[in-house]
C-alpha cells in the first residue's frame, strides 16, 4: 500500500501547482473523483475484486488544505480507509441498507460534495472535468485538473515504487510457473487458470488477473486475451502479464514454444526481437527523447530485414493506468527523466509461425536505468 507520506507530499504537490491553472490564486477546492487519483493522493481504494470497486467517491481538497472523502455506505470492512491514508474526515452517505430500496450510488455522494462544496462557499473549484457530475459542477467556474495530476503521476514516489514491484513479483511468479505449466493439447484458458493460482500465491492477496495470452494465428495478430483455442505443438505463444496489484501494475512479457524445442526460424525471430530490447533499453537515461528509443528498435528490426517494423508503440511507463506517459512512440516529444517507470516491449508478429514479444521494466535513475524485472526470457 501507499504511504501516509507519500500521499502528504503528492497533494502538497499538487497545491503547489495549481497556479499553473489560475494564477490568481483564487481556487477554493480540487475535486477528485477517479478512483485511481483517489489512491494516488489519498491511499484510498475498495478491493479490486469487491462489489464496491463501483463506488463513487470523491477526495475534496479545500484551499485550506483539509481533505475529506465522500464515500457511500456500502464500503466492505476491508475498503475503509487505511491508517496511512492521507484523509481528515470521512463522510459517508446512505445509498442502501437493505431496507429501502437503493438508491443511485454516484448521486447521493455527489448530492453530499455539492452540500460541502455551497457551505465552504465555493466558486471556482479544479476537478477532472472529463468525470465530474453535472450535479456537483452546476454554476460553479470549474479547472481541468486532470493534465495537471497526469504530469505529477511521471515521476514515482519510493511508495509507488514498492507498489509496482509488488506487481512485477506477482507478473514474475506467473512467468516461473509457465514453462512447468504449458502443454500441447490444453486450451489458452487451462493455461491461464494454472497461472492464475500460482500468482494468487504470490500476491498473498486477490488481484485482477490482466493479461495477453495468444497462442498460434493469435500471436501472430499480436496477442489478446485467453480463449478456449487448443494449442497445438510447435505454436508460439505470447505471455504479456500485467496483474493490477493494489491499483498499481507490473508488466512484463516472454514467448514460448508449445510443447517443442524452437525451430530456426522462430529462435531468430527470438533475437531479432531480443536485440530490439537491449537496444532501446542501452538509451534509458534522462534527457533521452522516447523517439529515439522508438528508433533504437525500429532500426535493430529493419537491419535483420527491411520488410520488419514495429506496428506498435515500443513501450510505456506505468503505474496506475495504461499507457500510463509518456509513450514511447515516434511522434513524441518527450523526454525520459529520472523517477519514471518505463517498460520496453518490442514484438514482431505475422510470420509464418506466430509471433513474438518481449519485455522488461526499468526505473530511470540518474546514472541511466535500472531493471526491475527479473524473469527468463526465452522460447524453452
Amino acid at each position: 500500500m501507499l504511504t501516509l507520506d507519500g500521499c502528504r507530499a503528492r497533494v502538497t504537490r499538487l497545491r503547489s501547482k495549481l497556479d499553473t491553472l489560475d494564477s490568481s490564486g483564487q481556487i477554493d477546492a480540487v475535486v477528485v473523483h477517479r478512483p485511481e487519483h483517489l489512491l494516488y493522493l489519498a491511499n484510498f481504494l475498495p478491493e479490486l475484486t469487491s462489489l464496491n470497486y463501483n463506488s463513487s467517491s470523491f477526495l475534496v481538497i479545500d484551499a485550506d488544505g483539509r481533505s475529506p472523502l465522500f464515500v457511500d455506505n456500502w464500503l466492505a470492512p476491508g475498503d475503509e480507509p487505511p491508517a496511512e491514508s492521507a484523509i481528515d474526515d470521512v463522510v459517508v452517505t446512505t445509498w442502501y441498507d437493505c431496507v429501502a430500496p437503493a438508491q443511485n450510488r454516484s448521486t447521493v455522494v455527489a448530492a453530499s460534495v455539492t452540500k460541502h462544496l455551497q457551505n465552504i462557499k465555493a466558486r471556482r473549484i479544479a476537478a477532472e472535468r472529463s468525470v465530474l457530475p453535472v450535479t456537483i459542477s452546476g454554476d460553479l467556474d470549474v479547472l481541468d485538473v486532470e493534465p495537471l495530476i497526469r504530469e505529477l503521476r511521471q515521476i514515482k514516489d519510493p511508495d509507488e515504487l514498492a507498489a509496482i514491484r509488488r506487481g512485477i513479483r506477482t507478473a514474475e511468479a506467473i512467468h516461473a510457473a509457465s514453462r512447468g505449466s504449458l502443454r500441447e493439447g490444453m486450451t489458452e484458458l487451462d493455461f491461464y487458470s494454472q497461472l492464475v493460482q500460482r500468482a494468487i500465491v504470490a500476491a498473498e492477496a486477490p488481484f485482477v488477473m490482466m493479461c495477453d495470452l495468444a497462442s498460434g494465428p493469435r500471436a501472430a495478430q499480436g496477442g489478446g486475451g485467453p480463449t478456449l483455442r487448443v494449442m497445438k505443438k510447435g505454436e508460439l505463444v505470447i505471455l504479456d502479464i500485467f496483474p493490477l496489484v493494489e491499483g498499481y501494475r507490473g508488466d512484463i512479457t516472454n514467448t514460448l514454444v508449445v510443447g517443442a524445442q524452437p525451430t530456426t526460424e522462430q529462435q531468430e525471430l527470438f533475437d531479432t526481437v531480443h536485440s530490439g530490447l537491449e537496444a532501446g533499453a542501452s538509451l534509458l537515461h534522462p534527457e533521452t527523447p522516447v523517439k529515439e528509443v522508438y528508433r533504437a528498435i525500429d532500426e535493430t528490426f529493419h537491419r535483420s530485414d527491411p520488410a520488419r517494423s514495429l506496428i506498435h508503440h515500443a513501450g510505456h511507463a506505468i503505474g496506475l493506468g495504461h499507457p500510463e506517459a509518456p509513450e514511447i512512440v515516434p511522434e513524441s516529444d518527450a523526454v525520459l527523466t529520472e523517477g519514471m517507470v518505463i517498460t520496453l516491449e518490442p514484438g514482431l508478429y505475422g510470420v509464418p509461425s506466430g509471433g513474438i514479444r518481449l519485455e522488461h521494466d526499468y526505473l530511470i535513475t540518474k546514472d541511466g536505468a535500472e531493471r526491475l524485472s527479473e524473469h527468463s526470457l526465452g522460447l524453452a
